[in-house]
């Protein structure tokens, strides 16, 4: 997970430390932060707000899941004849 911020931070750090002129120093601030995004890009690296995006997909996916198992253990327990112990009632 990479922040959009961090990507800015880290070029405005590397510009610093580079001791160019103010309209120079910006253009290799833009060239490092595109350099960067590139590379970050070819790691397949998520940004944050993809990770929460996935995450709360991840959890519905697994909610649904529970629910489809218990549904599951309910119907295999009246085929059987037996009492379903942990039925929810949804």
């Amino acid at each position: 997970m990479i922040d959009k911020q961090f990507f800015e931070e880290l070029s405005q750090q590397i510009a610093k430390l580079i001791p160019q002129a103010g309209a120079v120093g910006e253009d290799v601030k833009k060239t490092v932060s595109a350099v960067m995004q590139k590379g970050f890009a070819r790691l397949d690296l998520l940004t944050r707000e993809e990770f929460e995006a996935q995450s709360a997909a991840l959890a519905r996916a697994e909610e649904r899941i529970r629910l489809l198992e218990a549904e599951m253990t309910r119907l295999e327990a009246l085929v059987s004849g037996a009492p379903a112990d942990d039925a929810p009632t949804s």
